[in-house]
């Protein structure tokens, strides 16, 4: 958890929505959680928990914590083994490898080294399913009226590791039971049920917030070719 803390405020969020995507698209709250739920987003618990972009203080987090650097200032682990990890997107979805390569760039900055693989729709999407990969970027968790489509997007069990792999949700392969055992129970409290909502909404994105099994980015747009 304390090196995606590092990862998630090396990337400079602000410099994708405005140099790729020309203010487009907006940053997402570290919750995640899509502005048609802001009313779920516990503004405290953002504070608490959230992240921003700040490289220095991202590198300083990961070396308090026993990170190493080497002789060129990179993060090691602790160890001493070099960190190096892969980050994928669709080959040719432009908006998305400008990204890629900006959070590459970001990264550079704490000291986290990162690399592009560049692989084609089906590869990546199989790659994803099944669990080879180190980070890729995607937006599975769609627009919907509540936001147990996303928590159960995120924290959904059992993880699968036969066939095809995981097909529709915790393409993180993400265990936490106590997170699905609530999730399980948003999907069965009644909508009139307001305050019990609110408190599992809330459980539900400190947990995100603090181990940050994705690290939301930006809301992407709904796009359409006319």
């Amino acid at each position: 958890p304390v090196f995606r803390k590092a990862l998630a405020m090396s990337i400079d969020i602000n410099k994708i929505v405005t140099d790729d995507y020309g203010n487009l698209v907006l940053k997402a709250s570290a919750s995640g959680l899509l502005p048609t739920w802001n009313k779920t987003i516990n503004a405290s618990l953002v504070k608490q928990y959230g992240f921003s972009h700040n490289a220095a203080a991202a590198k300083a987090l990961l070396v308090k914590a026993g990170y190493k650097t080497d002789s060129s200032g990179m993060i090691e682990n602790k160890d001493g083994s070099k960190i190096d990890l892969e980050i994928s997107v669709p080959q040719g979805w432009s908006d998305w490898e400008a990204a890629r390569d900006m959070i590459i760039a970001s990264a550079k900055d704490a000291g986290i080294r990162l690399h592009s693989k560049v692989k084609d729709d089906p590869t990546w999407m199989s790659d994803r399913n099944s669990g080879n990969f180190d980070l890729v970027i995607d937006n599975a968790y769609q627009l919907s009226d509540n936001p147990w489509t996303y928590w159960n997007g995120v924290f959904h069990l059992p993880v699968i590791t036969t066939g095809t792999g995981q097909t529709f949700a915790n393409y993180e392969r993400y265990e936490n039971p106590t997170a699905w055992a609530l999730t399980q129970k948003l999907d069965k409290t009644p909508p009139s049920d307001t305050k019990t909502i609110a408190s599992l909404n809330n459980q539900l994105q400190t947990i995100l917030m603090k181990d940050l099994p994705l690290i939301p980015l930006w809301y992407n747009g709904i796009w359409a070719q006319m």
